[in-house]
């Protein structure tokens, strides 16, 4: 079952005891309903997922340098995927363990709920994250991830201040990344601040607690602009609409709740590997076999994405094109099924076009 389906069927709140109270803080049941009338819900494949990390943090030319170029396709928006695959590539490009505020479990789901203003170039990001199976309980992050792609950096609270309500920010000891974060900026929920103040008696205490919470969400966002990246190209991701209809039905015979309708986006298809190099190539010109990462190349306002290729001289194979060239509207306008978005009118297109059993899609 998917994260999202989980989260609408959630229906008991998060109620944790402290003595003889009880409290009662935010969890996925409170975003049920925010998660159903979401107009735009996408599940990523694994591959996808692999390339969108690949390109939040490839070498090259940098995400951070094409943030002019991203927007946020909708005003409310869902995105979904596997974790591991996520986690593999942000351990390969890194070296860093970023999932203990996750558990360190590799058969995660992970989601995030996002919401922007008009410009889809500010708002604000919920991480949920749950057991690829059924069973399990789903997970809200107490933080709050608030970006703005055309923020300058701005001062932000030390840990004291990030408990008493202010923001707190991610720092990793790469440049061409941390001007990527630099738009990021992470807050507890209210509530969740107010119970850490509580229940944190030290300063390593919450440190600590802060620590793990940023490790938790740090690194989806860039994730989130990589495929609003790709989405916003002329360059169409293969989509398949989840038409659960006919199981909806049985579903229901069965008193069971239905599943939500989303679009689930692949990778387009590359070039196969063949011989690059011809019996009559010189040697001495031709490096040895070698694995090239897939990076970013950025020529003015065009935007090239380097896939994963072999170079060098080898019997079995080239990669027939190496490039993905990634256009873009004038405006900057995302697009999706080669047409620009606009959140609402999706959602009526869709609502005309399918309705859903369980609620608008």
């Amino acid at each position: 079952m998917r994260l999202l389906d989980r989260i609408v069927q959630a229906r008991a709140p998060l109620l944790i005891a402290r003595g003889t109270e009880i409290l009662r803080l935010p969890g996925p049941s409170d975003y049920a309903a925010a998660v159903l009338d979401c107009p735009l819900r996408l599940v990523l494949t694994d591959p996808l997922t692999r390339v969108c990390t690949s390109l939040a943090y490839a070498e090259g030319d940098r995400l951070g340098a094409c943030l002019d170029l991203i927007h946020i396709p909708a005003r409310t928006l869902w995105v979904e995927w596997l974790d591991a695959p996520r986690l593999e590539t942000v351990a390969a490009a890194l070296g860093l363990g970023l999932a203990a505020g996750r558990g360190g479990a590799a058969a995660m789901r992970a989601g995030i709920y996002v919401t922007t203003d008009g410009s889809g170039r500010r708002g604000c990001a919920r991480t949920f994250w749950g057991p690829a199976e059924e069973d399990g309980d789903v997970c809200l992050a107490p933080l709050v991830t608030e970006f703005d792609l055309d923020a300058e950096d701005v001062p932000v609270g030390n840990v004291a201040e990030v408990y008493a309500g202010g923001a707190a920010s991610l720092v990793i000891d790469d440049p061409a990344i941390s001007s990527l974060l630099r738009c990021l900026r992470f807050r507890f929920d209210d509530a969740w601040a107010a119970y850490y103040r509580q229940e944190c008696t030290s300063a390593a205490l919450r440190k600590s607690v802060l620590g793990n919470s940023l490790a938790a969400v740090g690194t989806d966002l860039p994730v989130l602009f990589a495929l609003c990246l790709l989405l916003s190209s002329r360059t169409q991701l293969p989509q398949r609409r989840a038409d659960f209809a006919r199981l909806n039905r049985r579903r229901a015979r069965a008193g069971r709740p239905a599943l939500l309708e989303h679009v689930e986006l692949a990778v387009p298809v590359m070039s196969a590997y063949s011989s690059s190099a011809g019996p009559h190539a010189d040697p001495r010109r031709t490096p040895r076999l070698h694995h090239v990462r897939g990076h970013l190349v950025r020529r003015g306002s065009q935007v090239f994405w380097r896939v994963p290729h072999l170079r060098g001289r080898a019997s079995f194979g080239h990669l027939r094109s190496r490039s993905l060239t990634l256009h873009f509207e004038s405006r900057g306008r995302p697009l999706l099924d080669g047409r620009p978005v606009d959140g609402r009118a999706a959602a009526a297109r869709r609502d005309q076009a399918s309705p859903l059993p369980g609620g608008p899609p």
